[in-house]
Parts: C-alpha cells; sequence; structure tokens
C-alpha cells in the first residue's frame, strides 16, 4: 500500500514539473511563428495560446485535486486503520487482563491444592501413628499376656512336679519316673 502511494505522488510531482515547464514555454511562443498552414489573425493566435496555458493550470487543477482526493482516502483509510488497530489494542488489553485473572485463579488453586494436600498428608499421618500407637498397644498386651501364660505354664509345672512326687510317694511298689512335660 505504501507503495502505491509512493508512486502516485512521483507521478504527481513528474506531471507538476512538467506543467510548470511547459507553461512558461508556450507563453514564449505567442509570437506568430512560421507555419506551413493558414496563419490565424494574431488574435486568435493569442486566444490558442492562451487556451494552452489555461489547459495546463486546468491540467495542474485537476492533478491537485486528484491529489487532494486521494489524501483524503489515504486519511480515511489511516483512520480506518487506527480504528482497527484501538480495537485490537483494546481486544488484546482485555484479553491480557483475562490471563493475569486467571494466573491469579490458577495461583490460588495451586494454594489450595497443596494446602489440602498438606492437611490430608497430616491426617494420614496422624492416622498412621494412631493406627501403630495401637498395634503397638496390642502387641504390648500380647506380650504381656505371653509372658503371664509362661509364668502359668512355670506354676502349672511346679503343680504338676509337685503332684508326681506326692503321687509317687502314695503309689506301693517301685517307682518310675513320669515324664515331664514340656
Amino acid at each position: 500500500m505504501a507503495g502505491i502511494d509512493e508512486a502516485f505522488w512521483d507521478q504527481l510531482d513528474a506531471r507538476i514539473a512538467a506543467t510548470i515547464v511547459r507553461a512558461p514555454h508556450r507563453r514564449r511562443s505567442r509570437t506568430p511563428a512560421p507555419r506551413a498552414r493558414i496563419s490565424l489573425p494574431p488574435v486568435e493566435e493569442e486566444a490558442v495560446a492562451d487556451r494552452h496555458v489555461v489547459s495546463d493550470w486546468t491540467g495542474l487543477v485537476e492533478t491537485i485535486s486528484a491529489a487532494g482526493a486521494a489524501a483524503q482516502q489515504q486519511d480515511t483509510r489511516l483512520r480506518a486503520q487506527n480504528a482497527a488497530y484501538e480495537a485490537l489494542a483494546g481486544d488484546l488489553r482485555r484479553a491480557l487482563d483475562d490471563v493475569e485473572k486467571y494466573k491469579a485463579l490458577v495461583a490460588k488453586a495451586e494454594a489450595l491444592a497443596e494446602a489440602k494436600s498438606r492437611e490430608i498428608q497430616a491426617l494420614a499421618e496422624a492416622r498412621i501413628r494412631v493406627i501403630q500407637d495401637r498395634a503397638d498397644a496390642r502387641v504390648q498386651r500380647a506380650e504381656e499376656r505371653a509372658q503371664a501364660a509362661d509364668q502359668r505354664v512355670v506354676v502349672v509345672e511346679d503343680w504338676l512336679s509337685s503332684f508326681e512326687e506326692a503321687s509317687r510317694g502314695l503309689l506301693p511298689g517301685p517307682r518310675m519316673p513320669i515324664a515331664r512335660a514340656s
């Protein structure tokens, strides 16, 4: 688009330069020049020369008018482009604002998720400790029961030994040892 505009202005400059160069040259030719054709009276020749000068200036005015119209079109295009750019810039600003809002929401969600994760982990660790404590308590009770059972076994064995000795004394005849339960 810029190339077209530059070409137009270059062409306009060339037309103006050609018009300015031609106009003074034609003014000098107002004096009757020898012609092969029938000569016009001097008054008519001046009128023809004036028409050429007027037509040169008319061309210049037309060129300037065309340049003005082209400038107005370009100004209109530039204003439309500027409005479009402003609209796009506004859309971009709104999109960037939305992105910032979404980033803030994501950060908030991540913080909440991390806090919830820590909370769940703390609850899990607390439950594990409770279960471990219960298990340790059960193991302790089982060990205590096993020790109590071992002590009862020793007591029972002592009683059995006592019963055996007492029963040997009651038996007539040769005494045979009774096998002890271990």
